[in-house]
């Protein structure tokens, strides 16, 4: 199963080719690159908001020259604002010791450091490091899925009965829909971008959940039974993929939602 491996790049001019190889080591290393480029910290303390409700970066790239500002001018709020997250600060300019200098004269701990000329191999090695500690989560993933649901229901009836309680408390629900605007603009803004690109994009997006992706392979299966010369099936393999159809056309109800509601349910 494939996971989203966040990046914050902060960049004032990023290259698309050194993107590109990013993208190339996370999927190498088992996940989904998912990067967001800021050109200063002018926008730092909105993406802190946004990682704090989401968890959406696990490495962050910072550039020794931005855009009316200086690296390791930023790196201590940086820091603060991202106190268990990796930071690769880099220059084309400076050499390593250099770097290593501006960063322990401003005290920031955690902060690796290397010349724009080992910058993809340094961030790629970081990139397999913070895959091989999240790959071993995954013998812990079910017990979380099980823990968070059980907690969201204390939290759920705890919420609900506070608001009963108290109006403080109910005038409190402006906020909630504060956050969720907030997810919803994020993930308009992610996909609106990834339209721009390809199909690969759109569902590499977080907004194209399981759901999404069973309506649409339903979708294109249909037309696939209705026009199996396009795609080289003879008669047997379009009768195995009626049945396909037939056997998960429920899906969504009988599997995704139940999911939902018993995770992990025996």
């Amino acid at each position: 199963m494939n996971l989203d491996l966040g990046i914050l790049w902060i960049e004032d001019s990023f290259s698309a080719d050194e993107e590109r190889s990013l993208k190339r080591r996370v999927q190498d290393a088992g996940f989904i690159a998912n990067i967001q480029t800021i050109p200063n910290g002018d926008s730092i303390v909105e993406c802190s908001h946004q990682h704090q409700l989401y968890h959406l970066y696990d490495l962050i790239l910072l550039d020794y020259r931005l855009e009316g500002q200086r690296g390791n001018e930023l790196a201590p709020e940086v820091r603060r604002l991202f106190p268990s997250t990796n930071i690769l600060f880099y220059s084309g300019s400076l050499g390593e010791e250099d770097l290593r200098s501006l960063i322990a004269a401003k005290a920031v701990d955690g902060v690796y450091c290397c010349s724009r000329t080992h910058f993809i191999e340094r961030a790629g090695s970081l990139i397999d490091q913070t895959a091989r500690s999240l790959d071993r989560l995954s013998g812990m993933r079910g017990l979380a899925m099980r823990v968070v649901a059980e907690c969201d229901e204390i939290i759920r009836t705890s919420i609900l009965s506070m608001s009963d309680r108290d109006s403080t408390c109910a005038a409190q629900i402006t906020e909630l829909d504060k956050d969720v605007e907030s997810f919803l603009g994020t993930s308009k803004n992610r996909y609106e971008k990834a339209m721009k690109e390809s199909l690969a994009a759109r569902i590499e997006t977080r907004v194209v959940d399981s759901a999404k992706l069973h309506n649409h392979f339903r979708r294109l299966t249909k037309i696939v039974v209705n026009n199996p010369i396009n795609f080289g099936l003879d008669e047997s393999n379009i009768e195995r993929l009626r049945t396909l159809r037939r056997a998960s056309k429920n899906y969504t109800e009988k599997v995704l939602e139940m999911a939902i509601t018993h995770p992990l349910s025996t």
